[in-house]
């Protein structure tokens, strides 16, 4: 069922009141850097080892923070997690008390065979690696790309017991390339949206011989274009799924509008868009037509983009969920109507022009949305089941946070007590039965940081304390 745009007036007007969780910057973050969450083959026939780095809020004492994937931009050929912006999101996410899954994603596209670089042109003007054989590349780039992602959430999905993570509440971001990647993963849950590019297709032609000293083609000689398999991708397919409550795209898009049609349980949409774009047109346009017919043709500069697709920008999105009334999307457009025919091409159009008022309207968006499912940090946790410390007993933890190594301390001697962790979910982590008469312990605790209940039990009854891991 699809929510109406009055609904994001009343979320709007309700987060005017109150600062929701998760909007606001209350804790450090740590990071797991290069985790390996899948192996996949590229357009080469390479394979390629995905990798992405999680950030995590530091002292939050959340059992169900929501989660967050980031998808980088780079025109299907280049980018990394290690973008700038990416980074900058993530963590500051991640200080809002999101767990954030900052991704690798597979690159890559058979390249044109008339390649030349012009007199004028060169490698910080243009990107030799950019001029793609034909349409049909992007869309099986932006398909492999929204496959990854899928396994990324599934991924993460199946570590929530490490993260101390809601699999109810998972969200995407994308920014160029990966905001077309992001919206693809939101919209396209239906076998029959799978594009016909992404079946197998005729042989991409041989690349122009002056590609290479660009290192454009690492295996060139491989020009075969297979299937490419289910919408779902491969990556840890099984017991989670791979959907999602909202979509934010950053300067991105989508291909045709036939994916909000066959949609249900329709994300929220979060879009943010320049006018004076010239590589993702904010409208509807061909993708790098302006900077190829603006900024290349009008001076004979470089060699232009022939052969990328067209797709719908923020602007054009947000003007189909006007169109739709009622039927939208949750949504929320902030567009800059900054477009100039011929006078952008200098201009930093293609970028956040304030990635951290952006970030905080996502946000805003989005935490009305995660609160209406029952998410509270400060009940969270009991969601386990454990009853609160009885008043005639107590211990203590410390220090609380704690990194590698913590202490018990009791308020009185105890006889042969037996010392569990439990994670945010109720499983038994460790176990340790001390034997004799104790006033303290000394816990080791090689966990990844999260939130964990101690559990003591000693002559028939059972005491438990909220423990944090740096």
């Amino acid at each position: 069922m699809r929510t109406s745009f009055s609904l994001l007036l009343l979320l709007v007007h309700l987060t005017a009141f109150a600062q929701l969780p998760y909007t606001q910057n209350n804790y450090a973050y740590d990071s797991l850097i290069n985790v390996v969450y899948g192996v996949d083959v590229r357009y080469n026939g390479e394979q390629d080892t995905l990798e992405m780095d999680i950030y995590k809020p530091i002292g939050d004492g959340n059992c169900l923070r929501p989660i967050m994937v980031m998808v980088h931009g780079g025109a299907w050929f280049s980018g990394s997690k290690q973008d700038q912006n990416m980074v900058l999101l993530s963590r500051e996410l991640a200080r809002k008390g999101w767990v954030v899954a900052n991704i690798n994603w597979r690159l890559g596209t058979h390249k044109a065979s008339n390649y030349n670089m012009y007199a004028l042109c060169n490698t910080s003007i243009s990107a030799p690696c950019g001029y793609i054989c034909d349409s049909s590349e992007v869309i099986r780039a932006n398909y492999r790309g929204m496959q990854d992602a899928k396994g990324a959430i599934r991924f993460m999905k199946s570590r929530h017991l490490i993260d101390s993570t809601d699999i109810d509440n998972v969200f995407i971001t994308g920014e160029s390339a990966g905001g077309f990647v992001a919206l693809a993963v939101a919209f396209m849950d239906q076998a029959s949206e799978k594009p016909i590019d992404c079946g197998a297709i005729a042989n991409a032609p041989t690349p122009s011989a002056n590609l290479n000293p660009y290192a454009c083609n690492s295996q060139p000689g491989y020009l075969q274009r297979p299937d490419l398999g289910s919408i779902d991708g491969s990556l840890h397919i099984g017991t989670y799924n791979a959907k999602i409550k909202g979509v934010a795209n950053f300067y991105g898009g989508l291909f045709n509008f036939s994916l909000f049609q066959q949609q249900t349980d329709t994300p929220a949409v979060y879009l943010f868009h320049q006018g004076s774009d010239v590589i993702v047109n904010y409208t509807y346009g061909q993708g790098l037509g302006r900077l190829s017919w603006e900024c290349y043709a009008q001076t004979n500069l470089c060699q232009s983009y022939f052969f990328y697709p067209y797709g719908h920008g923020g602007e054009s999105i947000r003007q189909y969920f006007v169109s739709l009334g009622g039927n939208a999307p949750t949504y929320q457009a902030d567009i800059i109507y900054n477009y100039s025919y011929l006078n952008n091409c200098g201009s930093n159009g293609h970028a956040i022009d304030n990635w951290i008022t952006r970030l905080q309207a996502e946000v805003n968006l989005f935490a009305p949305i995660i609160a209406a499912s029952g998410n509270n940090p400060t009940t969270n946790c009991q969601t386990i089941g454990f009853p609160e410390p009885q008043a005639s007993f107590a211990f203590r933890v410390y220090p609380n946070p704690a990194q590698g190594q913590a202490m018990l301390q009791f308020s009185a001697y105890l006889n042969n007590p037996i010392i569990r962790i439990y994670n945010a979910q109720g499983q038994v982590l460790q176990e340790e039965k001390v034997s004799g008469m104790v006033s303290q312990q000394q816990l080791n605790t090689p966990f990844s940081p999260g939130s964990y209940w101690i559990e003591v039990e000693s002559g028939g009854k059972k005491y438990h304390h909220l423990f944090l891991i740096q």
